[in-house]
């Protein structure tokens, strides 16, 4: 029975590890004259040109280019009530096969225990509409926020702009 228990107190835990450690780093939606860069941080200012990384590599790019900067959608509250619905029955049905499997081999070891499958049933339920409702909400977004519309600013407004209300909020 240790067994069993030790091996639900994992599976609960391993399953709660990326959820854990993640740094919220804010990322913008740069709009130039020729160009959409969705997903970048901005990080300094260098010159006349604005420094942004989109997590692999730094990119520079002419503050006099720069049109648009928005912040990106939010998840949709359709895609998470469809996600963590559809994700709710997708992760009850593979619990409860996963729970009769694990109840299984337990039996065979001696053990039984009814409860097995209800447990694993529960906690792929929780998992499925966690991980339904992120994924459905990513996959149905609205709009991106227009945080500042800069098409007329000249470079040192848009330099000042970005240095006070984007880099120094780090």
């Amino acid at each position: 029975m240790k067994t069993a228990h030790l091996f639900i107190i994992t599976f609960l835990l391993v399953g709660l590890l990326p959820a854990q450690g993640k740094l919220k780093q804010e990322s913008y939606w740069i709009y130039t004259y020729s160009n959409e860069m969705k997903d970048y941080r901005i990080t300094a200012i260098d010159g006349d040109e604005l420094v942004i990384n989109n997590g692999n590599w730094d990119v520079k790019v002419p503050l006099a280019e720069i049109e648009l900067i928005a912040n990106p959608p939010k998840p949709g509250l359709l895609g998470q009530v469809l996600g963590g619905g559809l994700g709710g029955y997708c992760g009850l049905f593979v619990g409860m096969i996963s729970g009769f499997i694990a109840s299984t081999v337990i039996a065979e070891n001696g053990v039984g225990n009814s409860t097995v499958v209800g447990v694993f049933a529960v906690a792929g339920l929780a998992a499925g509409v966690h991980y339904g409702s992120k994924f459905g909400g990513k996959l149905l977004k609205g709009h991106p926020e227009t945080l500042v519309d800069m098409t007329m600013w000249t470079i040192e407004e848009k330099k000042g702009w970005v240095q006070n209300n984007l880099i120094n909020s780090y």
